[in-house]
């Protein structure tokens, strides 16, 4: 039961962290959390020869990298 609460509380934190960064940057217009978060669960990684690529990366999910200032996967 420690865990469930644990892990409960660690996914509050990360959706609030989220929503603050979804507010400053005004993404509410063009899109809710729970669609960016299914944008972003599209994304794949794949190895080759030691390097991670990732594919697909769509307009969206560009954007959203670039709104929480995280550099974009090649």
């Amino acid at each position: 039961m420690d865990g469930k609460i644990f892990i409960g509380f660690i996914s509050l934190i990360l959706l609030s962290y989220i929503h603050k960064g979804m507010t400053e940057k005004g993404m509410y217009k063009d899109v809710t959390m729970k669609e960016m978060i299914r944008h972003l669960e599209k994304l794949k990684v794949q190895t080759i020869m030691g390097k991670r690529i990732v594919y697909p990366l769509t307009k969206m999910q560009e954007r959203i990298f670039d709104n929480f200032d995280i550099p974009c996967p090649v």
